[in-house]
């Protein structure tokens, strides 16, 4: 392989990240969340310190300057914080070094802070039972009927949001997730899962009840605002039409466990269903399946430490 050529015209690694990030999404196919993650990254905290900076004179000395700076200054950043934004860069680096841009990647040679993560502990029944009740005397049937199914499936937050009543079959007591709703500049937009793939989900009679119960709340709103419930109303929603906000439910579940006096978050309820799974004698494979975890290896280290 011959060396690379570095003598064209010189590129600042700002004026490359806004080249980068437009093809990396349609190439990548990354979804909204993570695209406005990474643009709020690059232009609030890698182009105001780095952007100027000729792309070939880039070094690992100054990602390190930058990667101290972000823990140092006075709103500083946790670690985990800032290795997602060495993720950025790493990923922006690795495609000029595909490009020609550059000879190597100067990230590879970075050291962004190491993250201690606290063993995850999965709430237990009694914690979860407290939680549903707790929302239920709260006078939010939805939101216990989420905390339920987040409970009894693991799905993701936003495949949740994103059921519709055609993905419910009640003869075979199965749930399809074949969608997940994000929140992208303040709108919901509906997109794949996020391993762009469907998925069918057995029911358990606890988790078909739940439903069971929601579609009847659902059959009466509709019978008093004069509507008629179809396969594309919304399985979570407040009005018939929109399904709730991924970042409402998150909100309510913080607030609802502190509420009901229980030490957990919304992913809590997804170690929680992998954790039952796990102890009732599911193979990895299948629990992985079940969550829509792509790599059934990657997940076994998580679903362990959740189930400690």
């Amino acid at each position: 392989m011959g060396a690379v050529d570095l003598a064209g015209p010189a590129e600042s690694f700002g004026a490359f990240l806004d080249r980068w990030l437009p093809k990396a999404t349609i190439l990548k196919e990354l979804p909204p969340t993570t695209v406005r993650e990474h643009k709020r990254t690059v232009e609030k905290i890698i182009k105001p310190a780095l952007g100027e900076v000729e792309l070939r004179r880039l070094d690992a000395g100054m990602l390190n300057d930058l990667y101290v700076s972000l823990r140092i200054r006075d709103r500083p950043l946790s670690a985990s914080s800032v290795r997602r934004v060495h993720a950025v860069i790493s990923a922006a680096l690795t495609q000029a070094v595909k490009e020609d841009k550059l000879a190597n990647n100067p990230a590879d040679r970075a050291t962004p802070p190491s993250v201690r993560q606290a063993p995850k502990v999965a709430p237990s029944p009694e914690d979860v039972q407290a939680m549903i009740a707790t929302a239920d005397q709260d006078g939010h049937p939805d939101m216990a009927t989420f905390i339920a199914l987040a409970a009894v499936t693991g799905a993701r937050r936003g495949e949740l949001c994103g059921l519709r009543w055609g993905d419910v079959d009640f003869d075979r007591a199965t749930l399809t997730i074949e969608r997940s709703v994000a929140v992208v500049s303040g709108r919901r937009v509906t997109k794949g899962t996020k391993t762009h793939a469907g998925r069918v989900l057995a029911l358990d009679p606890f988790g078909e009840e739940v439903l069971r119960r929601q579609r009847a709340r659902h059959e009466d709103r509709a019978t008093d605002l004069g509507v008629e419930l179809t396969d594309d109303t919304p399985v979570l929603t407040y009005n018939l039409e929109r399904p709730i906000s991924p970042d409402t439910v998150t909100h309510y579940v913080r607030k609802i466990a502190t509420k009901a006096g229980v030490d957990t978050h919304l992913h809590g309820l997804r170690h929680f269903a992998a954790a039952q799974m796990i102890g009732g004698g599911h193979d990895v494979r299948t629990v992985a399946g079940r969550l829509g975890h792509r790599d059934a290896a990657d997940f076994l280290g998580k679903a362990l430490t959740a189930s400690e």
